[in-house]
């Protein structure tokens, strides 16, 4: 390879490779000889040691362009012929070249200096909305087809024999077919390396006439210097994070390795280009190792933790980076679990056998155990226990130590401890004669475990005993408790099961929805108090039991009241009829919320408060005898025993509809009672309680 061409060529390539061209600068045909240059050179000196303008002379060449012009017209004939290449060639004169190869050549350069020639600040925003201006396809389409035009490359040969320097041989002009793409794309993708968004410019790379071979080579050349500093900000971040600063370490990767990392992206993809994904993995294992430490320093895998876990496994390129990743989250879930388990199993303590209990095995363990991670977890639920706030809910403990085998180790002695104390506690726990069963419906409010408490089995909740299994919510369970509802009735005497019922039942229903489970998946469950509980002068014995079961009674695993509840009145989904009587209906003094032309009333419907806009009130549920032979008689007994529930309202205005169920002639299904609704005649919402 010619190394004066190999000059020639590098102090050309970038964007200024036309404006620094000897025969722009100096104004001279590229086929000039050496006395007529230097006659040209010593005429401008003189104009320009008087100030004088001279014709085809820029106003911007300054004398120092100008004396570098002349020193590569009038020295080494090989760096010469290379600003021939990018000069104006004009018509053929002796070369014996078609007029179309001079022409061709001509406009590849006319192309390529225009799209150059503009500010780069303006060359670039045209790349700003992902595309690129046209001038650069139309460049790169006319140097496409010079560089495979046979006579182009005759042209050049026949110039090595006009100049007729020994230093001159067709060698020369091999080096410049070698050389030449490069040299083209230069410019583009320098530009490319300076802007906010050079994939455009980076993909317009495929249109010029460069070996594909040679692209990721060139691209890389132009992207070092952004390689360079990517690598200089993760060193520093590193020492960042070795001196203890997780946050600041975290700040600076989003702020400035990010960004940077995306640039070169843009510019190098990850999948071409080996360095990149050696970048991005060196990011991704920067944000694993933040999330270690942060775990570690704060014993949470939440939080800051688990977003850095997921960004790094994002970025992650390497295999052992991902496995590292994923065995880190691995051990954050595990260690939770465990700890979880643990809680469980204390919560479980504290509400069979009391508080006392709970702290005194808390504090065992706290006086025996030499693992840090455990009687960091016991501190926490001991503190909890002294503010009161002690539930379930699952703690994590911290892990001190970054590397995986290290911390593996620590965690394996950590989760042991923890399982020898849920034996503990198991053994403990399942002592027939310590009699593990809860009442969930005790003689006061607060003498109930606090919800949520999670119900094993149904037939134990329905056996007429309020002493009931409790398991784990993460286990499977038949039932959620979920709160203690206050019964509000001002009646000296027992106010009757079907009552109570139902209003337990809204109240229980309307709790549901406040914690947004789903009336076609969740099922209110309640228990109330019997005739010998119930006490006028003690209103906080009158409560029911609230719980939460599918439908059809399936069982699942995991709380279903995970979100918090919010203490707003909200439509519940209940129905007006049932086969098995009025017990789980609405209670009378609540309302139809929308209109139900067509209703099949065994079906559930929104019930409100009446102090909500509304259809219908539910004025009561009438007992009828039947059987009936046709809906006629049926509808007759129904509209008499409703309109024992009206009172005085105008019959132009207001009206009372019966609600018969579907099944009211079914043999073997006796009707019982039958649910009256009093709405408007037009059928349109109001507010107003008009019926006592």
């Amino acid at each position: 390879m010619d190394e004066a061409v190999l000059t020639g060529l590098r102090e050309m390539a970038g964007p200024e490779l036309y404006r620094r061209n000897a025969f722009r600068v100096t104004g001279l045909p590229v086929d000039v000889d050496r006395p007529t240059a230097r006659r040209r050179q010593q005429r401008l000196a003189a104009a320009l040691k008087v100030g004088a303008d001279v014709d085809g002379l820029g106003s911007s060449v300054s004398p120092e362009q100008l004396r570098g012009a002349f020193d590569v017209l009038l020295g080494d004939p090989r760096r010469r012929l290379v600003h021939e290449v990018f000069g104006t060639w004009g018509a053929p004169d002796g070369c014996d070249c078609p007029s179309t190869t001079h022409a061709e050549h001509d406009r590849a350069v006319q192309a390529h200096a225009e799209v150059l020639d503009m500010a780069p600040a303006d060359a670039l925003a045209l790349a700003m909305d992902g595309r690129v201006d046209d001038r650069w396809a139309t460049a790169a389409s006319a140097w496409t087809k010079t560089l495979r035009s046979a006579t182009f490359w005759r042209h050049l040969h026949h110039r090595v024999e006009q100049l007729d320097d020994r230093q001159l041989d067709a060698s020369v002009v091999e080096s410049l077919r070698t050389e030449l793409p490069g040299v083209l794309v230069a410019p583009l993708l320098q530009l490319a390396a300076t802007a906010d968004y050079p994939a455009p410019l980076r993909k317009s790379l495929v249109d010029w006439p460069v070996p594909e071979r040679d692209r990721d080579r060139l691209v890389e050349e132009a992207a070092a210097a952004q390689y360079e500093k990517l690598e200089t900000i993760m060193s520093e971040l590193h020492q960042l994070l070795e001196s203890g600063d997780i946050e600041g370490t975290v700040a600076r990767l989003h702020a400035e390795a990010l960004p940077a990392l995306a640039r070169l992206e843009g510019l190098a993809p990850v999948d071409r280009h080996r360095r990149t994904s050696t970048a991005r993995n060196r990011i991704a294992v920067a944000l694993n190792n933040c999330a270690v430490a942060k775990q570690g320093k704060v014993g949470r895998y939440e939080g800051d933790v688990k977003t850095w876990l997921a960004e790094a496994e994002k970025l992650a390129t390497d295999p052992e980076t991902v496995r590292r990743i994923d065995e880190n989250r691995e051990g954050f879930l595990g260690e939770e679990r465990a700890i979880q388990e643990f809680r469980a199993r204390v919560y479980l303590l504290q509400r069979t056998h009391g508080r006392y209990a709970a702290l005194q095995l808390l504090r065992n363990i706290l006086s025996q155990s030499d693992d840090e991670a455990l009687t960091t977890v016991v501190r926490e639920m001991l503190a909890e226990f002294n503010a009161g706030e002690f539930s379930y809910r699952p703690a994590q403990r911290s892990v001190e130590e970054r590397q995986g085998r290290r911390r593996r180790v620590l965690r394996a002695v950590a989760v042991g401890a923890l399982l020898l104390v849920i034996y503990v506690l198991y053994h403990f726990l399942n002592n027939p004669d310590d009699g593990q069963r809860v009442d969930v419906h005790g003689r006061s409010i607060s003498d109930n475990p606090t919800a949520v408490a999670c119900v094993g089995d149904a037939g134990d909740w329905r056996d007429g005993d309020s002493a009931v299994g409790l398991v784990d919510c993460s286990q499977e369970h038949w039932a959620e408790v979920v709160a203690y509802l206050p019964l509000a009735v001002e009646a000296e005497e027992y106010p009757g099961t079907e009552e109570l019922s139902r209003l337990s039942m809204f109240l229980c229903a309307e709790k549901l929805a406040q914690f947004s489970l789903p009336a076609e998946t969740y099922e209110p469950e309640v228990i109330y108090p019997g005739r010998s509980d119930w006490e006028a002068s003690d209103p906080e014995a009158n409560y029911a039991t609230c719980a939460a079961r599918r439908m059809n009674d399936m069982r699942w695993g995991g709380q279903a009241t995970a979100a918090s509840s919010r203490n707003v009145e909200l439509p519940v989904m209940l129905p007006l009829t049932s086969r098995q009587g009025s017990f789980g209906n609405p209670p009378a003094g609540t309302c139809v919320a929308a209109a139900q032309p067509s209703a099949n009333w065994d079906e559930k419907m929104p019930i409100v408060r009446c102090d909500e806009p509304h259809w219908a009130q539910i004025l009561g549920y009438p007992p009828v005898t039947g059987p009936w032979f046709d809906e006629g008689a049926a509808k007759a007994e129904a509209d008499a025993a409703c309109s024992s529930l009206a009172n005085s309202q105008p019959s132009d205005k207001y009206a009372v509809t019966a609600a018969l169920p579907p099944w009211w002639n079914e043999p073997g299904t006796p009707l019982g009672y039958v649910a009256c609704l009093g709405h408007r005649v037009d059928h349109q919402l109001f507010s107003e309680w008009f019926w006592q």
